[in-house]
């Protein structure tokens, strides 16, 4: 039974993940681009799309991490309560505990990843610079 629940519980996790990162691309430069224009961008020119001041690689990776870390603290909350669901109704089922321990532990472990990424970006953007 509890099987079952979880199953379900993570496929409308997934949806509302996908949902949230979904929602993120229509921020307002694309909506300002497709009706008319911005301040930064007139009509009729042609504009670079990842905005003034994209002009490198690790500037492009950089706003990329930000968007990374933006969405991964509601996932690492989310993912830190399925860890802490899935112990809660493990009964005496050690196995059931291991895998809530391994989901809480896996998702700080992609956290810190996301994190150290961000640092070793911003380490080679001022080494160019």
């Amino acid at each position: 039974m509890n099987n079952i629940i979880l199953k379900k519980t993570r496929k409308w996790f997934w949806l509302a993940g996908v949902m949230v990162l979904g929602a993120g691309f229509l921020n307002n430069k694309v909506l300002a681009a497709t009706q008319g224009g911005s301040p930064s961008c007139p009509p009729g020119e042609l504009c670079n799309p990842l905005g003034r001041g994209n002009n490198s690689i690790i500037t492009i990776i950089s706003n990329i991490l930000d968007w990374l870390i933006i969405y991964s603290i509601p996932i690492l909350a989310l993912m830190i309560l399925i860890g802490g669901f899935q112990i809660l109704t493990a009964k005496d089922s050690p196995e059931k505990v291991t895998s809530g321990k391994k989901t809480i532990m896996y998702a700080v472990i992609g956290f810190i990843i996301i994190l150290i990424s961000k640092g070793i970006a911003l380490i080679l953007l001022n080494i160019i610079k």
